[in-house]
């Protein structure tokens, strides 16, 4: 793999160089606030610890390119190891590895942030939406590129009166190969890599890929540097500045937090997500549904929504049900199958914590602890999707549905539809559990006592520090969220960008 060095041997050497802002993380809500602050003449620096990849290192290989891209190879899990947690590890973050997805924050949930102190008026969210959509060249999935199982579930919404949804995406001139969640290998999906980064870097921004922030060094509340290692090299360096924008996303920024002292006793509580499992379905006929997009229709039912998602056979094995030669007789039908998700926007009871392993062996483990169990109602909302997903895979002409249960489960018939209501009862009921959509634990609102962030992102007890990413929402966003991070960054920019001009000089960048 390539990566940009440059600015890390600038960094490492010296001592002169000054910043106004370093930014801790390169995804949805780093990237746009580097590229804000640096095109209004402020001088930043961008520090990202997983590696640079560009399209010319992205292959179809999954193994590689998940072990590549993803945060621990795509093994991050909850303490109880029943919940994957996906998140990016390369610049551009997890919009890298998405599936271009583009919703705007719905307004019901706008409001409900509204409550909790956020000053985020509806028509500065729309403005910043539609700012961060046109960067994005967001714009309605080409039909050409539909799957042909896409087709097939358009069919059995339709059978039973659904309203269809179809997805806007962030695209440029797709061809619809099917591998998105690894990376564009052709630069066709537009991404934080692909539109911010560059923007920042053109605007003087520099950028240290492969680069860990380990903890702000602080005083009274006063941040004195961010103390870094480089992961080539192993070589410790602090670096300064007037302010400190942690992007690092809704596990790492509460982390990076907790190890600092900084955040109250609130950091790392009321974690959320959309979160999710995938059922699969089997026609008579050979559909080949891996050629074309992988995600073309949706439909939001009473505390769910349903994704369809075809992916490439590595993927797709990982979270088929099933054991040995049943699960080997099952990726032989590959070209018969496809599959969707129901996603779930869960209450805000996760939490992220430093365990033993973070708090004694620091020089090794970097990982930090995640608690979280469905509540009751949101298992029953589980359930409620993989019926009606059930009912429209049948409808479709399916000749059997495999829900994601622990207890191996193929219904054939609306009349088997209680197994759901009887074998998913918690969480650990249901395989491939998960999500790619972490929210919260560094929650922002107008009451200290409750929450870490203030209404002008500013972490409450320090002076200089800021929070720009999915950790502030105090309840899920209940969509993929990418454009919401990305419309509250470009909201924070302008109230930063104004605290940093009132700021005093500080030196960037000693060794150590």
């Amino acid at each position: 793999m390539r990566s940009r060095g440059a600015s890390r041997a600038g960094a490492e050497t010296s001592t002169e160089a000054s910043y106004d802002v370093v930014v801790v993380g390169s995804g949805a809500g780093g990237a746009v606030i580097a590229s804000e602050l640096s095109e209004r003449g402020l001088r930043v620096l961008v520090i990202e610890r997983g590696p640079w990849v560009e399209p010319d290192d992205i292959s179809h290989d999954e193994l590689a390119m998940i072990a590549t891209l993803y945060r621990d190879g795509g093994a991050q899990t909850n303490t109880d190891a029943d919940m994957f947690v996906l998140q990016g590890s390369c610049v551009g973050g997890s919009t890298v590895l998405t599936n271009a997805v583009c919703f705007r924050m719905p307004e019901e949930v706008r409001l409900r942030f509204e409550s909790y102190g956020w000053r985020l008026s509806s028509e500065d969210m729309a403005r910043c939406s539609q700012y961060v959509e046109t960067a994005m060249s967001v714009a309605p999935l080409d039909e050409r590129l539909h799957n042909a199982a896409a087709q097939r579930m358009h069919a059995g919404m339709q059978k039973l009166g659904l309203e269809i949804g179809r997805f806007d995406k962030a695209f440029d001139r797709c061809i619809g190969c099917g591998y998105c969640n690894v990376g564009c290998a052709f630069g066709r999906k537009r991404d934080a890599s692909t539109v911010w980064i560059p923007r920042a870097l053109a605007a003087g921004c520099r950028v240290l890929p492969r680069t860990e922030a380990l903890r702000l060094q602080h005083r009274a509340g006063h941040v004195e540097a961010l103390l870094c290692r480089d992961l080539e090299t192993g070589r410790h360096f602090k670096v300064s500045a007037k302010r400190y924008v942690l992007a690092a996303g809704a596990l790492h920024t509460p982390e990076l937090l907790l190890r600092s002292g900084l955040g109250g006793r609130n950091v790392g509580k009321r974690t959320s997500f959309n979160a999710g499992a995938i059922a699969f379905a089997e026609y008579e006929e050979e559909l080949d549904a891996f050629d074309g997009d992988q995600m073309c229709v949706h439909y939001f039912g009473e505390g769910y929504v349903i994704e369809q998602i075809h992916n490439p056979p590595m993927s797709f094995a990982l979270t088929m049900p099933g054991w040995f030669d049943e699960h080997h007789a099952a990726m032989q039908r590959y070209r018969k199958r496809t599959a969707a998700g129901v996603l779930v926007p869960t209450q805000a009871v996760g939490r992220v914590f430093r365990g033993l392993g973070s708090k004694l062996l620091t020089r090794w483990f970097d990982h930090p602890n995640l608690a979280f169990r469905l509540p009751e109602e949101d298992v029953a909302a589980f359930r409620r999707g993989f019926k009606m997903l059930a009912r429209v895979f049948l409808a479709s002409g399916a000749k059997l549905v495999i829900p994601p249960l622990a207890t191996f489960t193929e219904l054939r018939s609306e009349d088997e539809l209680y197994f759901i209501d009887e074998r998913l009862q918690e969480q650990r009921d249901l395989v491939g559990f998960g999500s790619s959509h972490p929210q919260g634990g560094a929650c922002m609102g107008d009451d200290p006592s409750r929450d870490v962030v203030a209404p002008n992102y500013r972490v409450y007890d320090a002076d200089c520090v800021h929070v720009v990413d999915a950790s502030l929402f105090p309840e899920s966003v209940r969509v993929n969220p990418m454009i919401s991070i990305m419309a509250v960054a470009k909201h924070a920019a302008e109230s930063i960008a104004a605290l940093v001009e009132a700021s005093p000089s500080s030196e960037a960048v000693t060794t150590c």
